[in-house]
């Protein structure tokens, strides 16, 4: 019962319990560094119906406004395979990974694939439209008022972009960063089908 008394020992004791936590949490997850995944999101809420019997989730839907100032909703899209990137200009990988996005949007655009980046900056279109200008984002984006959070939410982070089938289902979810190559062969098996 000494143990508990010494400070010194009790916080080392704590720093093992957290880090053992989060390792746990960490190897159950697969890691923020992955690769993609084929885990469904859970929106809140979920009914039977939403579900098919593959088990994807038809993605839910939602309507903000563009940085054209048009009404944009990803239901409008649906026959194409979608990238929904969830982002901030503050966060660095997701400044990192947007140069590789915005090539794929070039090559693959033709054939049906369309990313689509919803910022959560607090400063809104202030921040993101000069950000935007800047790297010549060249898909649509749109500023989330929460609407986006609470139905794809809560995130595992920083960026986290759905991949949605053509049937408008989350066929997979990439927490963390993600490159050109690991996200390229996912949208063209799902182009595919």
């Amino acid at each position: 019962m000494h143990v508990f008394k010494n400070p010194y020992i009790l916080s080392i004791l704590i720093a093992g319990l957290l880090f053992a936590a989060l390792f746990i949490t960490v190897q159950r997850d697969g890691g923020a560094n992955s690769p993609l995944s084929t885990t469904s999101i859970n929106p809140t809420p979920v009914s039977s119906e939403q579900t098919n019997t593959q088990g994807l989730i038809d993605a839910p839907d939602f309507t903000l406004t563009n940085m054209e100032g048009e009404a944009f909703s990803i239901s409008d899209h649906k026959g194409k395979v979608i990238v929904l990137n969830i982002w901030a200009t503050w966060c660095p990988p997701c400044r990192e990974e947007i140069p590789d996005f915005i090539e794929i949007q070039n090559e693959m655009r033709d054939d049906g694939v369309l990313f689509v980046g919803v910022s959560v900056d607090e400063t809104g279109w202030d921040v993101v439209r000069p950000f935007a200008e800047e790297f010549q984002i060249n898909y649509p984006l749109v500023v989330d008022d929460g609407t986006v959070y609470a139905k794809y939410g809560p995130l595992p982070g920083l960026p986290t972009s759905f991949i949605i089938n053509k049937q408008g289902q989350v066929a997979h979810v990439a927490p963390g960063m993600v490159t050109k190559a690991q996200l390229q062969p996912i949208l063209q098996e799902l182009v595919a089908r």
